[in-house]
């Protein structure tokens, strides 16, 4: 038990280590030891996790270690039991998110964030899934991942500002690089359900961190694309047009503007986002009292935003225009194709618009 708790002492310190300028010295050798040593208290974790007498010790030991190196290490990040259990995705999050990090082993490094490829039976190993959650969930690494990958900033003539901050172009290039590892998976039943737990968990980490899952899939899916990654962007959109709730969550959250964008480029999107507002527009009821339409349930569906997503389909490319003039003009006829406002929804929809 000495031995185990002197080699936590050990790894406590490479973990500090790793986070200050030192690593600048640091070869691919010492790297590999370095996540050995990592792998090695993670089956330590899993081994004693339920051990009650030496999970304590081990708690206790980190305690004592803690307040030792955070008065020797200004940028100390104090070491919990449960830490050890991904304790190699947290000394590749310290070193990513140190600046001192040669780019040989940064390279190296993000090669780590690419899930393997499952076998014929569809298994893979679930920590390397693990380590892309806890890099993404580090703001500090993504900083430093969008220097090292030559990610573009944000420019006055770029039209998607609002998707280029570092931690959201961070996240989309970690998941198209590991759209593309999967790509390579034989059968596509195993490569699908991969595909589906990935965005299932970077979608919880997510909702537990109250930020946006739908800026993340805008950008991979509004993102220029290189021909390697046309087939990641198409396992994305997959995902997102088969999951009905992800697809209304990403359509009420994401802008108009690229909403309409995503229409242009994508046909099987313009079928969805369409049937989306028409489904909206399907629930409004009239409301004489006031002479507008109302959603019965949901008052932020409102009318006018409505009309506005409509209005922006409507101005953008000309196949986009008229896929959206057609449709309507076609629920107008099939609802009576009245020409006085306060009896069809789409009647009054038209009226709307050309009044704008």
């Amino acid at each position: 038990m000495e031995s185990i708790l002197q080699n936590l002492n050990g790894m406590a310190e490479l973990l500090a280590v790793a986070r200050i300028e030192y690593v600048s010295h640091w070869d691919p050798e010492t790297v590999q030891r370095a996540f050995q040593w990592a792998t090695y208290f993670e089956h330590l974790h899993g081994r004693f996790r339920t051990n009650t007498r030496i999970r304590k010790a081990l708690a206790d030991r980190l305690l004592s270690i803690n307040e030792s190196l955070r008065n020797t290490f200004e940028l100390y990040r104090e070491l919990s039991f449960e830490d050890l259990g991904h304790c190699r995705g947290v000394l590749l999050a310290s070193l990513l998110s140190n600046p001192a990090l040669p780019k040989t082993l940064s390279d190296t490094l993000f090669a780590r964030l690419r899930p393997c490829c499952c076998d014929t039976t569809g298994q893979r190993d679930q920590s390397d899934l693990n380590h892309l959650i806890g890099i993404a969930r580090l703001k500090a690494a993504s900083k430093v991942l969008s220097h090292a990958l030559k990610l573009n900033g944000s420019t006055a003539t770029n039209p998607y500002p609002l998707l280029l901050d570092p931690e959201t172009e961070t996240k989309r290039e970690m998941l198209l690089k590991s759209l593309e590892t999967w790509m390579q998976c034989p059968s596509a039943g195993p490569r699908d359900k991969l595909v589906d737990s990935l965005f299932a968990q970077l979608q919880q980490h997510e909702i537990n961190n109250r930020s946006d899952f739908s800026k993340v899939v805008a950008a991979v899916l509004l993102a220029k694309q290189t021909s390697t990654e046309s087939g990641a962007v198409d396992l994305a959109l997959k995902w997102l047009l088969s999951n009905r709730c992800q697809l209304q969550t990403f359509c009420h959250r994401v802008p108009c503007a690229l909403l309409s964008e995503l229409a242009h480029r994508y046909p099987s999107f313009r079928c969805a986002y369409l049937e989306f507002l028409t489904t909206w527009a399907r629930s409004m009821e009239y409301d004489f009292s006031c002479g507008d339409w109302r959603h019965g349930s949901s008052p932020e569906l409102n009318w006018k935003e409505l009309v506005d997503r409509f209005m922006y389909l409507l101005e953008g490319p000309t196949l986009v225009k008229e896929a959206t003039e057609t449709a309507l003009c076609a629920l107008k006829a099939d609802d009576g194709d009245f020409e006085v406002w306060g009896i069809s929804v789409w009647t009054d929809l038209l009226i709307a618009l050309k009044k704008m």
